[in-house]
Order: structure tokens, then C-alpha cells, then sequence
């Protein structure tokens, strides 16, 4: 009588030859191919549940088996990344570290998959990012490392990939990794880059990031698709040691008085129609406002009265000036200016000759820019939200916020861009708020609870 057999098949597991077994409570009947199916991400579970029946299945996943992985360079870990290793070990190789932005997550990772030494999968969230951990890989291992996205489709025993090429193609690929590496792993548990970790069979996961908390909950989820939170660090415990010691610098400057007078205006326009409708940012409300105002006039008028609101914010003539006199006072540190909308950001570039990177650069011109900034020959750049993660310059020292969300997680993101260690270097964080306007609530909202500085 031939046994149960477990086999890999499109991003699920499937038994087929059951019998009269035990089955796991994960298993579904499939009508329509008639067998027993279970999400991937089950593999490892299943296989335990078999043996401690005591029950003999025909597994036809494929193993995993040694791939002699040897680290080129004697990586010596930190203290506090030693024991994200050893909670992760302990976790069964499960599990997510949380550390600030320049505390050394990759290099975790590295000696992570030194340890596993099995096939590897490193998912990450832009091409940027995938190119630079393509370059660690290889100057690490020594090995060929495999690219699935950017126009590349290679595919190797070590392979980096980006998220939305690893949800096009993880049912194609979902048992040929036995350690799925997730960097920024906050961006995961979106209903679509969730199918990655549920339709692989990998045993062992490592999710990286500095901003473990989303703000709408689903975080919550990372727990079933990579692990629970086995090692967490705050920027306050790692500065001055491991991280460069910092200053949070706001600088208030008000609105010239026709700026005001039109915010006032503007204000008056937006806040008396969302009151009059009772027009809620939850409950569907929003959606219903953004809905009516392609069809409403009143609801037009309210929305683009917001975005004059934020305009006028945004692009407050005071700011320039503090930014002219910021750029003369750190003219021989390396400096990132940081903005809400690509608009100011371009308005920026023209107006202090300053190179920019937008959603909009190209990938040639935004390496060059990049480059050249490493180099120093480019001392100044300004973004928007594009750079929030994802560029490694240690010697970044400066950063100015012009504009942003309220959102604590972007707040840490653009710190942790001038908080890499260097000699006697201290980093400076520069705050523009203009007073007595929304922009303040945003700022204490981003500084809030949540922000873990």
C-alpha cells in the first residue's frame, strides 16, 4: 500500500494517498484536484505533526542540504548582535531583530546565513537596496548569488530579491530556499507580499527592520509568517558606543503675512466643511469624502483647500532662508535634506544647485548621484521620501527635515540615515516646523509614542 505522500506544488503543500491517517487541522479538501492542501508556510509543522504520530509519509519536498558557506572576512559580531543571534538560534531560527538603522542588521543577516549554511533567499523591499545586498553577498561568500528582479530572473542557491518579484514568482521557487531573509520586514505583511513567506516552505525565518510597528496593526501577522519579535534595540540604547551620538535640533519660523493670511483662509474653507460633514479620517468616511469630491463642488473646494493648507507648509518661504543658513554653517559636513513633496525638493535642487533623487530618478543617474555623494564630491542632496531607506553613507553627518508625515516610522528611517558610527563624529538633526500651523501636532505626533528614540 503505497504511503502518504507530501509533495510541493504551487505555492501550497498537498498529501495525496492519505489513507485513514491523522491529518493536521491545516489541511483543506481541495474539490476541484481532489487532495488535501495546506498553505506552505505549514510545511515544517506538518512534517513534525507525522513524526510524533508515528506516521510514515513518502516527503518528496525537497531537502535542504549543506551548501559549505565560509564568510571571506573575520566578521566580528558586536555584543548586542551576538545576542539577536543567539535569541534568534533559540527561537528555533525563527523570528524577527529590531534594530536601529545603522546598528549592523545585515551584517547579522550575514552571519545568520553563515550559521544555517543552507539555500537562501534575502527579500528586500527596492532595487537599491537589492543591488547592495547582491554586492555583500558575493564579496562575502565568495559564491554566484542569484537576482530576481530589475530586469534579472537567475535564480541560485543564494538569491536576493525584491518584494514584488518575490510575490510574482515565490509559487514558482516557494521549495527551493530553506532560509527566507526578509529586510524591512514591516513592509510584509501587506495583503500581497504575505504570499511570499505563506507560499514557501522554508523552515527558518529572519526579518529585519528599525520600525517594527505599523500603524494599521498588521504587524500583528508578522508573527505567523516570520516569528515573534526575538531581539529588540532602541536607537537610545546603541548611541555613543555603537551608534554615533546625536542632537535633535527644532527650529521654529513662522509664515510671511501673505502666506498666513492665505493659510488662515485656506484652513477656514477645508476644517469648515469636514465639521459641517463630520468627515472622519476612519470608518470609510475619508474614502467617501475623496469619493464625493469628483462629483461634488463643495467637497472640491474643501479638498483642494487642504492641499493649499499643506502647500503653504510645505514650501514656507522661512524655511529656505533656515535652510540657506544651515547649508553655510555645515558647508564641510555631508548633508541630506529631506522633504514631503518631490515639488519643494525640485524647487530646492534649482534654487541652492543641490543634486536630487525623486521617484522620478532614473536608476543610472540616481546610482551616479549616490555615488558621488559616498565620494564627497556631491557634499549636498535632497530627497523626498525615496531615501528613507535604503542608502549607506557613515559619514553623513547632517540631516534637515524640511517636511513629513506624522508617521514615527519615517522620522527614525531618515535619523538612522546619518546615525552610522565614525570617529568623534556627532549627528545633527535639524527640525523645521512652521509654528502655529498643522505642522506641529505632525511633529509630536512623529515624535510620539511609537517613535522609540
Amino acid at each position: 500500500m503505497a504511503l502518504p505522500t507530501l509533495k510541493y506544488e504551487a505555492g501550497t503543500i498537498v498529501l495525496v494517498n492519505p489513507g485513514r491517517v491523522k491529518l493536521p487541522p491545516f489541511f483543506l479538501w481541495d474539490r476541484r484536484e481532489r487532495k488535501w492542501r495546506a498553505m506552505a508556510l505549514h510545511y515544517q509543522e506538518a512534517v513534525d505533526f507525522f513524526r510524533l504520530q508515528g506516521i510514515l509519509i513518502d516527503n518528496r519536498v525537497p531537502e535542504f542540504p549543506r551548501l559549505g558557506l565560509k564568510l571571506r572576512s573575520g566578521l566580528v559580531l558586536r555584543p548586542y548582535q551576538r545576542e539577536a543571534i543567539q535569541a534568534w538560534e533559540k527561537a528555533g531560527y525563527q523570528g524577527t531583530v529590531v534594530l536601529p538603522t545603522g546598528a549592523g542588521k545585515s551584517y547579522l543577516a550575514l552571519k545568520a546565513i553563515a550559521l544555517l549554511d543552507k539555500s537562501t533567499l534575502v527579500v528586500l523591499p527596492t532595487i537599491d537596496l537589492m543591488n547592495q545586498w547582491y554586492g555583500l553577498l558575493k564579496d562575502s561568500f565568495g559564491v554566484e548569488v542569484g537576482i530576481l528582479g530589475g530586469g534579472y530572473h537567475q535564480i541560485e542557491r543564494l538569491t536576493v530579491a525584491t518584494y514584488d518579484s518575490g510575490y510574482i514568482y515565490i509559487d514558482r521557487y516557494g521549495d527551493r530556499f530553506a532560509l527566507l531573509v526578509f529586510d524591512e520586514v514591516h513592509h510584509l505583511p501587506s495583503p500581497k507580499y504575505s504570499h511570499i513567506p505563506q507560499m514557501s516552505v522554508a523552515p527558518y525565518r529572519l526579518g529585519l527592520t528599525a520600525t517594527y510597528r505599523r500603524s494599521d496593526e498588521l504587524h500583528r501577522r508578522l508573527g505567523e509568517l516570520v516569528g515573534r519579535v526575538v531581539y529588540q534595540k532602541r536607537v537610545a540604547d546603541l548611541k555613543g558606543e555603537h551608534l554615533s551620538d546625536y542632537e535633535i535640533i527644532r527650529l521654529r519660523v513662522g509664515l510671511l503675512s501673505p502666506e498666513r493670511e492665505e493659510y488662515e483662509r485656506s484652513l477656514r474653507e477645508y476644517t469648515g466643511y469636514v465639521r459641517e460633514k463630520k468627515v472622519r479620517y476612519w470608518g470609510g468616511r475619508w474614502e467617501d469624502f475623496i469619493r464625493k469630491s469628483s462629483y461634488s463642488s463643495q467637497a472640491r473646494t474643501a479638498l483642494l483647500a487642504r492641499r493649499r493648507v499643506h502647500q503653504i507648509i510645505y514650501h514656507a518661504q522661512r524655511k529656505l532662508e533656515i535652510l540657506e543658513a544651515l547649508i553655510k554653517q555645515h558647508h564641510r559636513e555631508r548633508m541630506i535634506i529631506f522633504t514631503e513633496d518631490n515639488e519643494f525638493v525640485y524647487h530646492i535642487s534649482r534654487t541652492f544647485l543641490i543634486p536630487c533623487i525623486t521617484h522620478q530618478t532614473k536608476t543610472k543617474e540616481r546610482k551616479a548621484i549616490l555615488d558621488n555623494f559616498r565620494r564627497g564630491s556631491y557634499p549636498i542632496i535632497c530627497t523626498s521620501k525615496v531615501l528613507n531607506e535604503g542608502i549607506d553613507v557613515p559619514e553623513a553627518k547632517v540631516a534637515v527635515i524640511l517636511s513629513g508625515s506624522a508617521a514615527p516610522r519615517e522620522h527614525l528611517q531618515r535619523l538612522g540615515r546619518i546615525l552610522r558610527k565614525s570617529s568623534g563624529k556627532k549627528a545633527l538633526l535639524y527640525e523645521v516646523v512652521v509654528r502655529g500651523t498643522k505642522e506641529t501636532q505632525i511633529s509630536y505626533q512623529r515624535r510620539g509614542k511609537g517613535a522609540h528614540l
